[in-house]
């Protein structure tokens, strides 16, 4: 790819990354009877957004080198159902086949490594590849040994079928995992989980302002206490209902991840219904065309069968519209640019069969 580019994709990669203000998004995880489920709010005053499915055995690679000058390159090894208000192949939070499932908070502290060695691959991208390439939260820590996170102004909760999970952090120039004992409130807001589980095992009083961290993160955590194993229904009812405690006014959509049954919930500010994905009734496979779906749209149930084939106008469309809300004055032709890079990758038809 031309040095021009390149440059381009990067600029605009940090352009979706880093939001005009912080929103208060949530996240959650619960385990109930040996299975995990995972939920997790998006707000924002930007609402469009698109569910995309993205193939196994596509081999991919980033725009930016360490440096060396090593690019990071790889091979789908999972097929993944991801959200997201930018576009194809940047999620905002997503799960794949094998139940590992994460979400993005915003985080005004983050600040991530100086270039070095490693490839570098900005945030959404950097999660695209964990989706793509691992299984569960070791996976993902060992991964990240790989590859460097670029750009970001979020935090992210992430788990896994097994119902390992952790908070993965940029403070300082370093990346801060907190996992096992240290993360005992699965639970994620907007400021750092060090500060939010301190201010909750004080037992400080909350403050007044409903929407802060420190108080959504406290009622997620009385509430998460509370919770006794039941049906999956249940479990997955009482997610919502979690969600729907601490969700703001421009609560764009409300998820739910069912890991057990790889199965991905969807409420949304235009269509309240519940609706649902089942992984496992997707054909993943590359030679197949990636398909999507209107994140709103006016439907009901299981709406596996419902996503279209990948269409390049209604992305660019999708892309050109991030632009504009988050980065006005960037070139107008910067989003063909990532889109083609994007729409250029190709099956790797000596990978194995899954």
């Amino acid at each position: 790819m031309r040095k021009r580019a390149r440059i381009f994709i990067s600029i605009l990669i940090v352009s979706f990354v880093v939001t005009p203000a912080a929103f208060p998004c949530s996240s959650i995880a619960l385990m109930n009877s040996g299975s995990l489920i995972f939920a997790t709010n998006y707000d924002n005053d930007f609402w469009p957004g698109q569910i995309f499915i993205n193939k196994r055995n596509v081999k991919k690679s980033s725009w930016e080198a360490g440096t060396t000058g090593r690019v990071a390159a790889w091979t789908s090894r999972y097929g993944s159902a991801i959200i997201t208000c930018v576009g194809f192949q940047l999620p905002w939070a997503g799960m794949n086949e094998a139940g590992l499932v994460f979400s993005t908070m915003a985080l005004g502290e983050t600040k991530v490594a100086p270039p070095d060695e490693l490839p570098p691959l900005s945030g959404p991208f950097w999660w695209q590849y964990m989706l793509d390439t691992c299984a569960t939260v070791e996976e993902v820590l060992a991964a990240s040994r790989n590859v460097r996170m670029a750009d970001a102004d979020d935090h992210y909760l992430v788990c896994d079928r097994k119902g390992d999970c952790a908070v993965i952090e940029f403070l300082g120039g370093r990346m801060v995992v907190h996992k096992d004992k240290a993360l005992p409130v699965r639970a994620l807001t907007n400021r750092d989980y060090a500060a939010c589980l301190e201010h909750w095992q004080s037992k400080g009083t909350p403050p007044s302002n409903p929407y802060h961290s420190f108080n959504r993160f406290s009622r997620l955590a009385d509430k998460l206490e509370k919770f006794k194993e039941t049906s999956t229904g249940e479990a997955v009812d009482y997610a919502f209902g979690l969600l729907k405690n601490v969700a703001a006014s421009n609560t764009r959509w409300s998820l739910v991840f069912d890991t057990g049954n790889r199965t991905f919930f969807v409420r949304s500010f235009k269509n309240d219904s519940v609706r649902s994905i089942d992984l496992s009734k997707i054909d993943f496979s590359c030679g197949q065309p990636s398909k999507m779906l209107d994140a709103h749209a006016d439907l009901e149930g299981d709406i596996t069968a419902s996503f279209t084939d990948y269409s390049h106008e209604a992305v660019l469309n999708q892309l050109i519209k991030s632009l504009a809300y988050f980065r006005p004055n960037l070139p107008q032709e910067m989003p063909r640019q990532v889109l083609g890079l994007f729409e250029s990758y190709p099956c790797d038809k000596t990978a194995a069969v899954k």
